[in-house]
């Protein structure tokens, strides 16, 4: 049976707030306007459905709508999803001197309770390649000081049914980022972090970033 698809309105959304911040890091977040290859890319992944390299998950209700159009194998049109828009920090994480790209995005379709879309991308032959995906970003993403597989350790809050639960640690493991430990919470101002890569400003969503369209422009 398909899942039951939910549409989140921004005031919804908006419920998500305490774990939205403001760093000094947001204020190179989409830094040059928009980017057509990452566009592309972001668009290609969202409704063009899963990489071979990338294996979909099962989806639970509290998923994004899209983590649960992926799941059962749908592919819902751009124009039918509502607005999406998209931040985009870029970061060398595996020390080859070339900047990835952090690119999250909200809307709707791509925030579910347990958070929003984040994906992660590398420099390719011919266009962007997709190294990690993440429906559970949560404000904010922090380098960590450790390295597995040569790329950074990352780490960002956890939460459980929209409940903060901890930290969520991520590690290379040769092909892609995956959860690699669930730590506690951290006390207020206690240094879990050597650099905040990536944070969501304040709300308003229609206003965050840049929009996503659904063509190239």
């Amino acid at each position: 049976m398909a899942p039951s698809f939910r549409w989140l309105s921004l005031a919804a959304l908006s419920a998500l707030g305490p774990w939205l911040v403001t760093t000094a890091a947001q204020a190179q977040l989409g830094a040059g306007g928009p980017d057509p290859r990452l566009e592309a890319a972001l668009r290609a992944r969202l409704f063009d459905g899963p990489s071979p390299a990338v294996v979909a998950p099962a989806a639970d209700l509290d998923s994004s709508e899209w983590e649960q159009a992926r799941a059962a194998g749908q592919h819902p049109d751009c124009a039918d999803v509502g607005p999406l828009r998209y931040l985009v920090r870029r970061a060398d994480l595996d020390g080859d001197g070339r900047a990835e790209q952090l690119a999250l995005v909200v809307g709707s379709y791509a925030c579910g309770s347990r958070g929003c879309t984040l994906m992660i991308f590398q420099e390719g032959r011919e266009a962007l390649e997709l190294v990690a995906e993440s429906g559970l970003f949560q404000s904010p993403l922090y380098r960590l000081g450790g390295r597995h597989g040569g790329w950074s350790d990352l780490g960002m809050a956890g939460s459980r049914d929209g409940v903060a639960s901890g930290w969520l640690e991520l590690e290379f493991d040769g092909q892609t980022y995956r959860p690699a430990a669930r730590l506690p919470l951290a006390p207020p101002g206690a240094a879990v972090a050597s650099q905040a890569l990536l944070s969501l400003p304040p709300l308003p969503f229609e206003r965050v970033g840049h929009p996503l369209a659904c063509r190239a422009r």
